[in-house]
């Protein structure tokens, strides 16, 4: 056992002398590693950060969207009533007209324009005319008295396109595809988590099978000193107190194995929900317990999960602050637009300020032509850009403080994952060694009690010992593991590419 814990720490030692500084790809069975692609893909937190990077995708589809030409096509039809009826006050613009009469009155009109003259004798003998038939010309009045309805309908299509955002628009794109990175790096995290939990489930595993090794040659010893007792207690080496020990010490054997029968059951029940296939199929399953090594001499801790994450939130509210900067740069948009306008049935009913009734069978308009290039560009808008302005660099303070907030924690981590690591390959040798005591000592009392120098409480105490032993070095080995794994996700190591 000695050759062999040497042989492992010579390993240990040529794997950190060959890995030159890069990651150790994490060996394991191919049995495992279909456990493990099958719990990646079943994982409902993966699924969700899946879910959630798509609908990013689409968000940054949207805003590139804002470029392309967008065509609008509107109609309605309206039937309008409207009743007139007001005080205009003066009227100003016709006074020459009032002027005129005047003039047309005046003596010398006639011979200043005698045919004139004779004209305004006809229009005199006209307006006394019309009035014995009750009739009189129109006068312009200072109301304005009527009603007014008719139909209209309306068609029109417009087509635009965003020319230039002022930056807007490619700086949210840049800001969403960090928020993508941002998702990415957190679907690994979400797989790291996956892949440690199943390896952790295979382990105990192997760990509750071998255990179970231990238990089971346990339990063959037990029954040759049963045996032994019994005809020890025939020929009155051995009293009845012996061989009541011996099945206390059984009853306690078979509840370790009662429970140990409770936790593969258990077990099986996990595994069977992180991978989707059924409990009764890891019935036959029999891992091995292995030490783990891990011989990576990477010191970054910048492959991280959660550190990619926030870099990356960081960057995306850079972008977002150069957008809300942009706020003030003018906005070029071309428009083309055609468009029809027809008004039928309508009427006019006037009674001020002149006297007239209008009716419309159809009139139309178009189609019109429109097409140009319009700005908008905002000059002072204290309540909009300048308040988001100062809230997205105070968001930038925000994400670069958590960024290095993680990152001291996450170089801590690394640095308590290591110290573990090599606490618990020292706690192996130590096991193996307390191990190999506990056997030597079990042989002895096996052969002392034999011979009589020793009683039955003191060669059970010994196959207690010795139980034990090997109990707790498959948990040192299983925590040994379980130190390498924390090593691996120390760096962000422990992820698909790197499972072998």
């Amino acid at each position: 056992m000695k050759t062999k814990i040497l042989t492992l720490i010579l390993i240990f030692a040529m794997g950190i002398i060959c890995s030159e500084g890069n990651a150790q790809s994490l060996q394991v069975s191919p049995e495992l590693k279909e456990l493990i692609n099958l719990s990646i893909n079943k994982d409902r937190k993966v699924a969700e950060k899946d879910i959630e990077k798509q609908i990013s995708t689409v968000q940054q589809k949207a805003v590139r969207s804002a470029y392309v030409p967008k065509v609008e096509i509107g109609g309605k039809y309206l039937f309008a009533y409207s009743s007139v009826n007001s005080d205009i006050g003066d009227i100003e613009g016709f006074e020459g007209i009032s002027k005129l009469q005047e003039f047309m009155q005046n003596p010398a009109f006639p011979v200043m324009f005698p045919s004139l003259a004779g004209l305004a004798g006809e229009i005199t003998k006209l307006e006394q005319l019309m009035a014995k038939q009750g009739m009189t010309l129109p006068s312009i009045t200072n109301e304005l008295d009527g009603d007014m309805y008719g139909n209209y309908f309306g068609i029109d299509a417009t087509a635009k396109m965003l020319l230039y955002s002022g930056g807007q628009v490619p700086n949210m794109a840049k800001a969403i595809n960090e928020k993508i990175k941002a998702q990415e790096a957190m679907t690994d995290k979400c797989k790291s988590d996956v892949i440690s939990e199943v390896i952790t489930c295979y382990d105990q595993m192997a760990l509750l099978n071998q255990s179970k090794q231990v238990l089971d040659e346990s339990a063959n010893r037990l029954a040759a000193e049963k045996k032994y007792a019994t005809l020890a207690l025939k020929n009155g080496l051995a009293t009845s107190f012996d061989t009541l020990r011996i099945a206390v010490a059984n009853a306690n054997l078979d509840a370790k194995i009662a429970d140990y029968e409770s936790k593969k059951t258990l077990l099986h029940q996990k595994l069977a929900q992180l991978t989707g296939k059924p409990a009764e199929s890891f019935s036959n399953t029999a891992p091995a317990l292995d030490l783990l090594l891990y011989a990576d001499t990477t010191t970054s801790i910048n492959n991280r999960a959660e550190l990619r994450a926030l870099s990356a939130g960081v960057e995306a509210q850079k972008f977002m602050l150069k957008s809300e900067k942009s706020h003030y740069l003018p906005k070029v948009q071309a428009l083309a637009s055609i468009r029809y306008d027809n008004i039928f049935k309508a009427d006019a009913d006037m009674n001020a300020p002149i006297p007239m009734d209008m009716k419309v069978n159809y009139l139309g308009l178009g189609p019109t032509y429109m097409v140009g290039v319009g700005f908008k560009w905002e000059i002072l808008n204290p309540t909009g850009g300048s308040s988001k302005v100062k809230q997205a660099t105070l968001e930038v303070k925000k994400a670069e403080n958590a960024r290095d907030e993680a990152k001291e924690l996450l170089e801590l981590n690394q640095t308590k994952a290591m110290t573990s690591y090599q606490s618990a390959i020292s706690q192996v040798a130590y096991k193996d060694k307390q191990r190999q005591a506990a056997k030597m000592a079990l042989d002895l009392a096996r052969k002392s009690y034999n011979e009589g120098m020793i009683n039955i409480t003191e060669r059970l105490a010994t196959e207690t010992e010795m139980q034990n032993a090997e109990l707790e070095y498959l948990q040192a080995v299983f925590a040994q593991r379980q130190s390498a794994l924390e090593c691996y996700k120390a760096t962000g190591s422990l992820n698909e590419s790197n499972i072998r």
